[in-house]
């Protein structure tokens, strides 16, 4: 770890950030996912891929199988869920339209 000044570009204050030299790349691609101007949506979708990526070491074939499984049970759980959303608001919005 060693420290890192930074000034501020509006007010010109500085300040000191720990950064860690030896960061590993896929937490520094996971951070600029995090930041990134993608909806919360896509931006799981985008970690999902990441993390399906990580390599952990060797796992056994049906170990590695249960893992993608339970990852992609995950995924699938958020997209019903705002596919629900999306649904109970065109619902709401097309029996409004139909009470004019």
């Amino acid at each position: 770890m060693s420290k890192k000044q930074l000034e501020c570009p509006h007010c010109g204050k500085s300040s000191t950030q720990w950064i860690d030299k030896e960061q590993n790349p896929v937490f520094k691609k996971m951070e600029t996912i995090l930041k990134s101007e993608k909806t919360a949506h896509e931006k799981k979708i985008a970690l999902f891929e990441c993390l399906k990526n990580l390599e952990v070491g060797e796992l056994q074939p049906l170990e590695d199988q249960r893992l993608n499984s339970l990852l992609l049970g995950k995924l699938y759980n958020q997209l019903a869920k705002q596919c629900m959303k999306d649904y109970k608001k065109l619902t709401v919005k097309e029996y409004n339209e139909e009470e004019k």
